[in-house]
């Protein structure tokens, strides 16, 4: 066989197996030319076959360490014979170039062929035969050793019923029938990391007890080998469009198969620390939904956008021909994403805009509704979903202004699933200082993990179905899946790089739909100028981008017609007008202000408390400011609205009333000092609750 090299031209590759054809051939060949060369020296003709009896006991042993069938070992050994047999003919009757002899072994040769592809053929089946033999008595053990370890860490009696090993090779899947008498899933559930320890796994990997086709049927996932081969994004599958209306893939699940989401109903939540992946998987997500031809994807980012740039590099190339892009004289029409909110301002528009289309489609979709018999909007490339990516969720809640874009997700994620407008949210964690709104992640039921620092982020995500972080994650790429509240599954997700991105965002260009009519007239403006310099020049680092801002991407095969106005001529006289507030820092609320200035100075050296022994520990001050001292008056006098009080007794709320504005007194310290005079008998308290009242010793019951 051949081959083609990259620097040189065709080589011959000895490597390459031998085929029917070239394999009878190469041993008539053989046969030929060893007679002719013994004829040629003299050779006696008992000496081939001798050669020949040698070859068949050597392809015999070769076998037999092989394993072979005994049909196959011999029909190695006759074709050894029998071309030792024709030699020692051939040279004890003149050599082997007369007719007869060349005829003869024609003929043997397309017989040792023809029979060679039947016992080629026999010896496969036999050898899978065996393979399965093999596989079913290691299968017996396993399940045996399973039943023994199950019944010795759970004290439960179960029957395997089937085991499944993983294409991967990274594990298997055991199925198990529980036994009557009420025991739950729970009891080995409950179990699992024991089972674990038992089962003496490596580490980073561990078990998962899924639930079965019924009550009483189990499924445990074993991980027995860590995957760190980096799995590279299919863009082959890019050429096939899909739809949103099924599942979308989005992650490679431990035993092979695709872990997929439904994004046409579901919102979702995605959550892990820096440096696991988790943006990594926001760009394969908007690569699957660029796949389908009814998805328009709006990006919120409030870290400069940078979720949503990649997606706009290759238009931006094509619309103003960017020397030395590969992109420079392609037809791209529309951007890999529709729309792009970098600032608080435009992020506010966008959620703002994605409600008033969902009233909108309330309304003018009644009918279509009616026909499809659906209370759900019938997607397609007509009335297309809108799926809007938040990234960055911590920036979302860092002000009090940036926390109404947060309830303006909450109020998308509530009010627009019908409508087909769904959101997908990134964090850090689902705690309630990045995600101060905790509707968003009840009513989120797909839910992702790219990674986690402690077993209770994973607990509030996924609830009692988590497993331990350690035994979750193994580095950056691997994630936890969980969907509609069901059990998560381990899996890894696809790299996906740069170029990635902008061959996909080319190739897609042309599929995207364009937003429906209703839609469009209740977006308004807002949605059709999002491309105009005024509200994206600031996406870009120079005004070469004149061009890609004044061509929008709904100017004809995208998202409604091309904005007008001043905005798309040349780039004002400084360059490019940036979004309110981009440039600036954002200016912290008042009360942060107030707290800034009240703050003791940095430099100024605290003085040493008179008194103080260094060398005593006993006279060291704790550095805590001291308590007011009392005011003699105010507590006097406090003392004499007690007694004046008689048997009635008073509280401290009506004394707060006397005292505060004569000496400044607060009901808190009134308060102590009734409770310290009730604890020395100076006062008896009266009553419970609000009718607490105090009455001095003197006109106390019984006094």
């Amino acid at each position: 066989m051949t081959k083609n090299t990259k620097n040189h031209g065709p080589r011959l590759d000895w490597s390459a197996g031998h085929g029917l054809l070239t394999g009878t051939l190469n041993a008539t060949a053989g046969a030929l030319s060893t007679t002719a060369l013994g004829h040629a020296t003299g050779m006696p003709a008992g000496w081939a076959l001798a050669a020949g009896a040698a070859g068949a006991l050597g392809t015999i042993g070769a076998g037999l360490r092989k394993r072979l069938t005994g049909a196959t070992l011999a029909f190695r050994g006759t074709c050894w014979m029998a071309a030792g047999g024709w030699s020692s003919w051939a040279l004890a009757h003149g050599g082997p170039w007369q007719w007869p002899e060349l005829g003869s072994l024609a003929v043997a040769g397309i017989a040792a062929g023809t029979l060679g592809a039947a016992f080629a053929a026999h010896e496969e089946v036999e050898q899978a035969k065996r393979a399965h033999l093999l596989l079913i008595g290691a299968r017996r053990q396993l399940a045996a050793d399973w039943t023994d370890r199950i019944k010795r860490v759970c004290s439960v009696e179960v029957t395997v019923l089937g085991i499944e090993h993983w294409p991967s090779g990274a594990g298997y899947t055991l199925e198990l029938e529980l036994p009557e008498g009420g025991t739950t899933r729970r009891a080995i559930a409950d179990r699992s990391e024991a089972l674990g320890s038992d089962l003496d796994l490596p580490g980073g990997c561990g078990l998962q007890v899924m639930p079965g086709i019924s009550r009483r049927r189990v499924l445990i996932q074993v991980t027995t080998k860590v995957l760190t081969d980096q799995l590279l994004f299919p863009i082959e599958e890019i050429k096939e469009t899909t739809t949103v209306n099924n599942p979308i893939p989005i992650a490679l699940l431990s035993d092979g198969a695709r872990a997929e989401m439904d994004l046409r109903q579901a919102s979702t939540i995605v959550t892990g620390p820096t440096g696991t992946g988790k943006t990594n998987w926001l760009h394969t997500l908007i690569a699957r939904l660029g796949q389908t031809n009814d998805v328009l994807v709006w990006v919120i980012d409030l870290n400069g956008g940078s979720i949503g740039l990649p997606w706009l590099n290759a238009w931006r190339d094509a619309q103003i021909g960017r020397e030395g892009s590969h992109w420079a004289n392609a037809d791209i029409p529309v951007p890999g994403v529709d729309w792009v909110a970098s600032t608080i301002e435009e992020a506010k528009r966008m959620l703002a805009v994605a409600v008033r289309i969902a009233k909108s489609r309330k309304v003018a979709y009644q009918d279509a509704m009616r026909d499809a018999n659906d209370d759900k909007l019938p997607v397609s490339p007509k009335i297309p979903e809108i799926v809007i990516i938040m990234d960055e969720g911590a920036e979302a809640a860092a002000s009090r202004e940036a926390r109404q874009i947060i309830a303006g997700v909450s109020e998308v994620v509530r009010i627009a699933r019908a409508m087909a407008i769904r959101a997908v949210i990134s964090v850090l964690r689902v705690t309630q200082d990045v995600l101060p709104d905790p509707l968003v992640r009840k009513m989120a039921s797909n839910r992702l993990a790219t990674g986690a620092l402690e077993d209770s982020e994973l607990g509030h995500l996924f609830g009692w179905r988590a497993l331990r972080a350690e035994d979750s994650f193994s580095g950056p790429g691997s994630v936890l899946v969980g969907i509609e509240g069901k059990q998560p599954a381990k899996a890894r997700q696809p790299r996906i790089t740069p170029d990635m991105i902008e061959e996909i965002s080319a190739a897609t260009a042309r599929r995207r739909p364009a937003l429906d009519t209703p839609s469009l007239e209740a977006a308004g403006t807002d949605y059709t100028d999002r491309w105009t310099m005024d509200r994206c020049g600031h996406l870009w680092a120079s005004t070469e981008a004149v061009t890609a801002a004044a061509t929008p991407a709904g100017a004809t095969t995208a998202s409604g017609p091309a904005p007008t106005g001043p905005a798309q001529g040349s780039a004002p006289a400084g360059g490019w007008k940036a979004t309110a507030g981009w440039d600036k820092p954002p200016a912290a609320p008042a009360d942060e202000l107030e707290s800034i200035w009240l703050l003791p100075s940095a430099t100024k050296d605290a003085p040493t408390p008179d008194g103080t022994d260094w060398a005593d520990p006993s006279t060291w001050a704790t550095g805590r400011d001291e308590s007011v001292p009392e005011t003699p008056d105010a507590k006097d006098a406090a003392l004499q609205l007690l007694l004046d009080a008689g048997p009635e007794g008073t509280g401290a709320s009506a004394m707060e009333k006397v005292l505060q504005p004569r000496f400044g007194t607060r009901r808190q310290a009134i308060a102590g000092w009734l409770k310290t005079w009730a604890e020395t008998g100076e006062a008896v308290r009266v009553g419970e609750g609000s009718k607490t009242r105090y009455v001095h010793r003197d006109h106390a019951p019984g006094a």
